[in-house]
């Protein structure tokens, strides 16, 4: 009888060591960053050795404006941002200030509720809001220098679309400006007495997308100036720093128009362009 308690006491032992519960599981990349005016929307990699698991649950969003707070391997103490349980693979997150950095993290839940560690290759991403798209359209300066042309140039902070009075720009940022018959191109003001500094890059559209402000590893030029097509994007800086996306949406090189929409970001030398 002895040993038959015994042999039952060492089954029941086994059983609840050997019962640790659900597995923790790997975290996600995150391959996706999308910012809105107060808003950022997640998209990370669907892995299916991970969502295939028995002890899969879901996914938590972390956000935090320090780094450092979301590098541990225990994220059990992390305040998450969704109310539930993410089944999905993108996730927006609201309420966003357009003057703030902040990183966000992803990680996987187990059916225990209990939180993996973060993603080593890709541990968390940065973003600031930016404010949303404006869209308007240029008169193409198509005399000298010394004329008065109307709404043919712009200030990006503002969105303001601006005349040019004797020959210069002192409030805009950019101008466009017809080359010849079959170009136009968009020049920065500082190419007039008193205009303001701005520098003009032409972006691989197969690369980089006018949703995404991801441009690291990009290396800014010194151009002052860029012929357009439409579709072209273009990466602009103002002389405080600031950067700006523009869609070239239409050139119309019959009635001398250049339509395009652009997002100006709020924050100086945001976002960082090399790693």
């Amino acid at each position: 009888m002895k040993k038959l308690i015994l042999a039952g006491l060492t089954i029941a032992l086994m059983f609840i060591i050997g019962c640790g519960g659900a597995a923790l599981l790997q975290a996600p990349k995150i391959t996706g960053v999308v910012a809105d005016s107060n808003s950022v929307t997640l998209t990370w990699e669907a892995d299916t050795t991970i969502e295939n698991d028995t002890d899969f649950q879901g996914y938590n969003v972390y956000v935090s404006t320090d780094s450092t707070e979301l590098l541990v391997s225990d994220g059990e103490n992390l305040n998450k941002f969704n109310a539930t349980v993410i089944t999905g693979n993108t996730y927006t997150v609201t309420g966003l200030s357009k003057d703030t950095v902040y990183y966000f993290q992803v990680r996987t839940v187990n059916t225990d509720d209990k939180v993996g560690d973060y993603n080593t290759d890709v541990p968390y991403v940065q973003m600031s809001p930016r404010p949303g798209y404006v869209i308007g359209q240029l008169t193409m300066e198509i005399s000298s220098a010394d004329s008065n042309e109307t709404g043919c140039a712009l200030r990006f902070e503002t969105g303001e679309v601006l005349d040019e009075v004797n020959g210069e720009f002192p409030n805009a940022d950019v101008f466009a400006d017809k080359v010849d018959a079959d170009s136009a191109q968009l020049v920065t003001a500082s190419a007039r007495t008193n205009g303001r500094s701005t520098l003009i890059a032409k972006l691989d559209t197969t690369v980089y997308s006018y949703d995404n402000w991801d441009f690291s590893g990009y290396t800014f030029g010194n151009d002052d100036r860029q012929v357009i097509r439409i579709n072209d994007l273009l990466l602009c800086k103002t002389e405080e720093g600031n950067y700006v996306k523009v869609l070239i949406q239409d050139v119309d090189l019959t009635n001398n128009t250049v339509s395009l929409k652009f997002a100006y970001q709020n924050l100086a030398d945001y976002p960082y362009l090399s790693p």
